[in-house]
């Protein structure tokens, strides 16, 4: 995954000075992110995220998605949505086995996104 260079917002350089509103922002950004994925479910072998209008995402497309929704910062999107894959999204009606698998396939999905941080 190749890094984005990109320049900073005014708005992006006054949250890097005030920690605790960056901590805010991060949380509207969580909070975006978990309502536009409520209904949204994943498929870890083509890795895309399932939206409930049919559309198969990428976590890249995803983010862009709700940014264009939003407006909310394009990285911390794409971040909280790797967390969402990792640690919020659970599907329904595995086993144990198809669970583990599932757990390794979201970890292999993810792990390039989590170098890049």
């Amino acid at each position: 995954m190749k890094r984005r260079n990109k320049q900073r917002t005014a708005g992006e350089d006054a949250i890097a000075r005030d920690p605790d509103d960056c901590l805010q922002r991060s949380e509207q950004v969580l909070l975006e992110v978990l309502d536009a994925l409520e209904n949204a479910s994943v498929d870890p072998l083509d890795r895309k995220i399932l939206w409930a209008d049919g559309s198969r995402l990428s976590v890249e497309d995803t983010a862009r998605r709700i940014h264009a929704q939003s407006g909310m910062p394009l990285e911390r999107i794409e971040s909280h949505v790797v967390g969402w894959l990792e640690m919020i999204y659970e599907p329904h009606g595995l086993n144990e086995y198809q669970m583990e698998e599932f757990e390794l396939l979201i970890e292999q999905w993810i792990t390039p996104y989590e170098e890049a941080l």
